[in-house]
Order: C-alpha cells, then sequence, then structure tokens
C-alpha cells in the first residue's frame, strides 16, 4: 500500500501572514493528518495554480477556489468558505460571503472542528480501502 498524501491550500496571505492563530490552524490540520498517516504539504493557492496530485487537497477559505482543478483521483474537502459543501465553524464570520472579500476573518475561521476533523476520516478511510 503507497503512504497517503496530502496537500493543504492555504489561504490569502494578507490575512494568514503574521497570523498565530491561522499557523496553529493550519499546524493543527497537518498534525491530524500525519495521525491518519498522511505525508502531509503545504500549497500557497496562489491564483491560477494547481498543487501537486495527492490523494486529498484540503483548502482553506481562498484555497478552495484551486480544488476545481483537483487531477482525476484526488479527493478534495473545502474549510471556511462560502462553496457548497464546505465545512465551516458555525460562528465564522465569512462563511456567507462570496469571494474575494474584504472582510477580515474572525476567530472562528481559523478553528478546527470535530465535524472537520470526522469528515477528512470518513475519506481518509475511503481512499484507503484496498481496491478489488
Amino acid at each position: 500500500m503507497h503512504k497517503l498524501t496530502a496537500i493543504i491550500i492555504k489561504g490569502n496571505p494578507k490575512f494568514i501572514e503574521s497570523n498565530q492563530l491561522a499557523e496553529n490552524f493550519y499546524k493543527e490540520i497537518k498534525n491530524y493528518l500525519e495521525n491518519l498517516g498522511y505525508e502531509v504539504g503545504f500549497d500557497a493557492g496562489e491564483p491560477h495554480s494547481i498543487p501537486r496530485k495527492t490523494d486529498l487537497w484540503i483548502g482553506h477559505s481562498r484555497g478552495c477556489d484551486r480544488l476545481a482543478f483537483a487531477p482525476e483521483g484526488t479527493r478534495t474537502i473545502a474549510l471556511g468558505s462560502y462553496k457548497k459543501n464546505s465545512i465551516n465553524h458555525p460562528q465564522d464570520n465569512t462563511k456567507d460571503s462570496a469571494g474575494p472579500s474584504e472582510i477580515i476573518p474572525n476567530e472562528f475561521h481559523y478553528m478546527f472542528t470535530e465535524e472537520m476533523k470526522k469528515v477528512i476520516k470518513e475519506i481518509t478511510e475511503e481512499i484507503a480501502k484496498p481496491h478489488l
């Protein structure tokens, strides 16, 4: 069985650079994925870019825009976004605003929730199932 791989696609650098809440949030996701057996990388989520192919892409905030370009076989999860099927903290102040937005995200935008963990775990179990 191959080692599972994942990319965390970060949000707008304007809101995450020098932001300890964002740094902690991304570190928490990375640690969770590593505990599930993933080799984890990060992508800046720049417009018009395409992250490298991995088993799982997790987009956060503006990084969710890159999910549309996931190659065949790559599963995707959107966090902290207005996009359909995104998993958001109920008190995230950006979840209802179609981006790009000038709304400064509140602390809930950077909270790794139990629902987020649950969905990651479920998708991981699907990815890891032996293909018959």
